[in-house]
């Protein structure tokens, strides 16, 4: 009875997700993603994306993570992110661990204030499936809103690309998003800003976790050689 429960209600949240996000201006982007391809069915993910974008070569996804809970419920849950298929095939090419499928920036839904809360809506009956939709729904309006534009032009995506990561833990910019933004400017002829943004952090004296000055000035000399106007500019 669980498991025909959990097919049911996966069915009715996509139908009623796809509604909603359709007002608010965002359509189903691709197939939903359901793991594993065989056997029992754990979970299924569906990605919406805006009508337009602002920022040539930039995607912006939300996604809406659908698990099959082991008591025979539902936990659904939400992620914002923004990609570049042109960024990562460069990317590719340049030293360092490139970019995950393409993404720039993410951020759950429960992160994106700056004050991490439980934000997984739990559907277990019938009735739970309107409220756990409202509440997605109330996130996509308010912070995922805020978030996109933070990141819907290219003077906004600059500030993020510096700030601190959102983790409470660490006090260092996102090497990915900083990368990422760096060779999206390159790649819209933003010379000077990719630049400006680069010669700042390489005077940086302290790096995430994830980079060090080393790994960083290696894509800098790489991004030089690849791209003589941004080179013109350092």
């Amino acid at each position: 009875m669980g498991a025909r429960n959990q097919a049911q209600w996966t069915k009715q949240l996509i139908t009623r997700l796809t509604k909603a996000m359709d007002a608010e201006s965002f359509a189903v982007c691709a197939p939903p993603q359901r793991w594993p391809a065989t056997g029992k069915l754990l979970w299924t993910q569906i990605h919406f994306g805006p009508t337009s974008e602002s920022i040539p070569r930039l995607t912006s996804t939300v996604d809406a993570h659908i698990e099959r809970h082991r008591d025979g419920g539902l936990r659904l849950e939400g992620t914002v992110r923004i990609g570049s298929p042109a960024v990562a095939e460069v990317m590719r090419e340049l030293p360092g661990d490139g970019l995950s499928h393409g993404d720039i920036n993410r951020g759950r839904f429960d992160m994106l204030d700056g004050s991490p809360k439980p934000l997984v809506m739990a559907i277990d009956a019938d009735g739970q499936l309107e409220g756990a939709v409202a509440q997605y729904m109330e996130c996509v309006r308010g912070p995922v809103r805020e978030w996109l534009a933070e990141r819907s032009t290219f003077a906004a995506l600059l500030e993020p690309a510096r700030e601190p990561t959102i983790a409470p833990w660490d006090t260092n910019p996102d090497p990915t998003l900083l990368r990422g933004t760096v060779l999206l400017c390159v790649l819209d002829g933003r010379v000077r800003d990719a630049a400006e943004l680069m010669r700042w952090y390489l005077q940086r004296d302290r790096f995430h976790r994830w980079d060090s000055l080393e790994d960083a000035s290696a894509f800098d000399a790489a991004v030089r050689e690849r791209f003589p106007a941004y080179a013109a500019q350092m």
